[in-house]
């Protein structure tokens, strides 16, 4: 453990010289009392099963569901009643967890000739689930906007792109940021990227109603592809991506938009770069201060930056470094790993809480983790119909503008 959490010592002086001479302080116990944050991953038994996991700020377990597949994000209802976890490869099925009776109540079908591609988001009145797919025999990347009790389609719009990987409410709920990874995928080959010479990666800002493109902004490089994001505020959105070309090059990973069609790189010491091994898994924001951290796991880090300073912080060694999600109650960062370890640091200084560091012997985390208030998870009560078999949503009503606008909101 201890080689496992070690500081990088170039990266404590990058952050000493930022200001976060605080790193070396002696961690501090965190406050839990009174919060009702919960956090939820999918992951991996030590013996191969799959499964999606609840656990609280205290590192105790919420509850524990068998995944008939390998998820990815998890995605909770508005209630916290809900929670649908997507696949981790390009899948065709996605499953709706009930969490006050702990298991799945119903399994998702992507439509014909679509696939999903492992995110989605509810709608903060609980009545829609957006979800990102893969429209792969036309070459599109889609936003489905379903039911959130039936699954049905009610519409879809094209995401701006190919590829479209995680996607998140602005502030005020009335528009999207999407991340559009630019990678062609196909069910039949889900490992395999199909168009890496002719990738056009991007973030799209979406107006939810109606689909209608409000802004756009290309990736860094073309083959830079855009797969995660945090939103600040409503022009403010952190993006991290994860480099298709040469093993050799050296490439910025981490960029925000704040409009305009836009993306300015942060910049970080060109070692530090190379260092990230061109892979960004996960990334959080404290919206407040525009601290940073961003998780690398083939170079078995956790990246540290200020988004409003527009640059690198340090870093610390976590091996296989995978989900984050920013704790506002707490003001911390809570980041996961593929040995099964949490741990808490400051949002301010990034100082280790020790005393909340988990290990989970069992258990292999896999790239997200999601954050929630909504509730006391083990405490709320099903609003699903119950059904376990599976529901194939039904074919897709392409929305067009010239129809009435849906109801649709994350405010």
């Amino acid at each position: 453990m201890a080689t496992e959490l070690a500081w990088s010592r170039r990266g404590v002086l990058a952050a000493g010289a930022a200001g976060l001479g605080a790193l070396y302080a002696k961690a501090a116990a965190l406050p839990v009392a009174g919060t009702s944050t919960s956090f939820l991953s999918a992951a991996t038994t030590t013996d191969g099963r799959h499964c999606a996991v609840g656990f609280d700020a205290t590192g105790q377990v919420r509850f524990r569901v068998h995944l008939p597949m390998r998820g990815h994000q998890m995605a909770v209802s508005a209630d916290g009643a809900l929670l649908f976890a997507t696949p981790r490869r390009p899948g065709t099925t996605a499953l709706v967890i009930d969490l006050a009776m702990q298991r799945v109540v119903t399994t998702c079908e992507s439509a014909a000739g679509r696939h999903f591609f492992g995110h989605a988001i509810y709608s903060r009145d609980g009545q829609h689930l957006l979800t990102t797919e893969n429209d792969y025999r036309n070459g599109r990347g889609l936003v489905a906007v379903r039911d959130a009790r039936t699954l049905e389609v009610l519409a879809e719009f094209d995401s701006g792109g190919i590829g479209p990987h995680e996607l998140a409410w602005l502030p005020g709920g009335h528009a999207l940021a999407v991340a559009n990874g630019g990678i062609l995928t196909h069910p039949s080959q889900p490992r395999k990227k199909l168009n890496l010479g002719t990738m056009r990666p991007n973030l799209t800002i979406l107006d939810a109603a109606s689909g209608q493109l409000l802004d756009q902004a290309p990736a860094l490089d073309n083959q830079a592809s855009i797969r995660h994001l945090a939103v600040a505020d409503a022009n403010e959105v952190l993006v991290g991506m994860q480099y298709e070309g040469p093993p050799g090059d050296d490439v910025q990973l981490m960029a925000v938009y704040r409009g305009q069609g836009v993306l300015e790189p942060l910049d970080a010491p060109r070692d530090r770069q190379r260092n990230m091994q061109q892979y960004v898994a996960s990334v959080a924001a404290d919206p407040a201060t525009g601290q940073v951290v961003a998780t690398c796991p083939r170079a078995n880090s956790i990246t540290f930056w200020n988004m409003r300073a527009g640059r690198y912080l340090g870093e610390r060694r976590f091996a296989d470094a995978g989900g984050v999600a920013f704790d506002a109650a707490a003001q911390a960062f809570t980041v996961t790993n593929g040995r099964g370890t949490v741990v808490r640091l400051d949002a301010g200084t990034f100082a280790l809480r020790s005393a909340l560091t988990t290990r989970f012997a069992d258990l292999k985390w896999d790239n997200h983790l999601t954050a929630t208030n909504a509730c006391e998870l083990e405490t709320k009560s099903s609003n699903t119909a119950g059904s376990t078999g599976p529901v194939t949503c039904p074919s897709s009503v392409l929305y067009h503008r010239k129809h009435a606008a849906l109801a649709v909101s994350g405010g």
